[in-house]
């Protein structure tokens, strides 16, 4: 005979939900972690690592420089990459192709490579099949520099987790390897082509074609530092064969999205523009994503074709004005690096206060290795981070480099992704850089920004 009343049971029941519910809660959310980065462990695993894989610096015999491009559009019905909403729209049309464009280089001691991907990102699944195959050629992983366009219309297909894919759409194993192979192959035909080569460094400003996107809204505290706050330096590197060829590598710190999110075509953006007009008077050119984390492009016709063509004919003039300027010389250092770094539990915020666990983190975008890589040339130094990288840091950056007597050269997406790297003080700002894409919690740019100094160091010539 059940003596229970049915007021006693509702009663009990409702006790179970509450205890069941706070077992959940307990179970996927966690309080930040606000411990100072310097004192944790991640922290001293990577400056261990630093310490115990240092850069590579060669000088030998005058660098010897090739370049190669390989056009890597994949068939219409492959899905766009760079915005959620799309839902894993496929493009139907091309209106500009993508490409890898690959420089080689070469003292006669040691090698390296610069790839340019017309890419949102260097995706994570293609960075593990190039180390599967990297042996083959004889080189190491620290010996490929890899960048991206981060063009918002260029194909996705290649993110396997659920987190990924939303921005990238349905995964595609095939075209993560033949993306593989197609970047060996740029690879294999730049090295063919390597020749003795002048290099020059140059750098215009292009103020009026970048903004700071963080600091947009008048309310916020740091709105009156947005036009100082930017990283406003059309970079590049000036390629000059004894036959009169000339190549060029440039670096800007503006996001590609002008384009619409809802167009079904892939098209490279802006740069695809800047380096179509560069090749229209040199012979071969290439662009790489600077640190875009909180900068867009300015224009004024919309997100419209006709945007596009004007951000990047604009920056190529600005470009050629300034090429001729550029003294170019032989230079004789040949350097590269590959740095782990060790990163803290993910911090992805659902409040002021708590995160989501880890576990529920890593299932929704997976586990993936960061590192910071580096490439000297002569006295330049290229610096890759493995996120959307703030132009914020680019100042203090330049300033170590010019202490050291050299030129600095930041971009963005090496083949590993961890969110958007702001600086500190914005972190609890309710914008979609420092909320939705911090992925690492409140000390980030910091930890980021002292690896890559650490790293920019080891490339004082020795």
């Amino acid at each position: 005979m059940n003596t229970k009343s049915p007021k006693r049971t509702r009663r009990y029941t409702y006790l179970y939900v509450l205890l069941f519910l706070l077992l959940l809660t307990a179970c996927v959310v966690r309080p930040l972690d606000h411990t100072p980065y310097q004192q944790t462990d991640y922290y001293q695993e990577t400056i261990s690592d630093l310490n115990e894989s240092p850069a590579i610096i060669s000088h030998g015999d005058t660098v010897q420089v090739g370049w190669a491009s390989i056009n890597i559009t994949p068939p219409v019905g492959t899905p766009l990459a760079g915005y959620g909403k799309r839902m894993g729209m496929e493009y139907e049309e091309v209106h500009d192709s993508a490409w890898a464009r690959t420089f080689a280089f070469s003292n006669g001691q040691t090698e390296a490579y610069y790839v340019a991907l017309d890419l949102l990102i260097v995706p994570m699944q293609v960075l593990q099949e190039l180390e599967k195959v990297y042996p083959e050629l004889g080189l190491k992983p620290e010996q490929v520099y890899l960048t991206a366009t981060h063009s918002h219309t260029s194909f996705g297909g290649w993110g396997k987790k659920l987190g990924v894919r939303f921005m990238s759409g349905k995964y595609d194993p095939e075209l993560v390897e033949q993306l593989a192979q197609q970047i060996v192959q740029s690879i294999k035909l730049a090295r063919q082509n390597l020749q003795p080569t002048k290099i020059g460094f140059g750098s215009t400003s292009a103020a009026s074609l970048v903004k700071n996107r963080l600091l947009k809204d008048p309310d916020n505290p740091y709105y009156k530092d947005r036009q100082q706050n930017r990283d406003t330096e059309l970079r590049f590197l000036k390629f000059e064969r004894k036959d009169g060829t000339t190549a060029i590598l440039s670096v800007f710190s503006a996001h590609p999205t002008i384009l619409p999110s809802n167009a079904p075509t892939l098209s490279r953006d802006y740069p695809g523009v800047l380096v179509d007009e560069l090749e229209e008077r040199v012979g071969f050119a290439a662009f790489s994503a600077g640190a875009v984390g909180s900068h867009s492009a300015v224009y004024f016709k919309g997100d419209t074709y006709e945007s596009t063509e004007n951000v990047g004919d604009r920056l190529a003039k600005l470009l050629r004005e300034e090429l001729r300027q550029v003294k170019t010389d032989y230079m004789y250092t040949l350097g590269y690096g590959r740095v782990p770094l060790e990163l803290p539990e993910p911090s992805w915020r659902i409040s002021k206060g708590l995160r989501l666990a880890p576990f529920l983190f890593n299932s929704i975008f997976g586990e993936h290795p960061a590192h910071i890589t580096s490439l000297q040339l002569g006295d330049v130094v290229f610096l890759g981070a493995p996120a959307d990288y703030s132009g914020e840091f680019v100042a203090q950056i330049r300033q170590q480099a010019l202490a050291q007597g050299q030129q600095a050269i930041v971009t963005s997406f090496n083949g590993g992704y961890i969110g958007y790297i702001t600086p500190d003080k914005y972190y609890n700002l309710q914008e979609y850089e420092t909320r939705s894409m911090n992925f690492f919690g409140p000390y980030s740019g910091s930890y980021l920004t002292e690896i890559m100094l650490r790293q920019l160091q080891q490339h004082l010539s020795k």
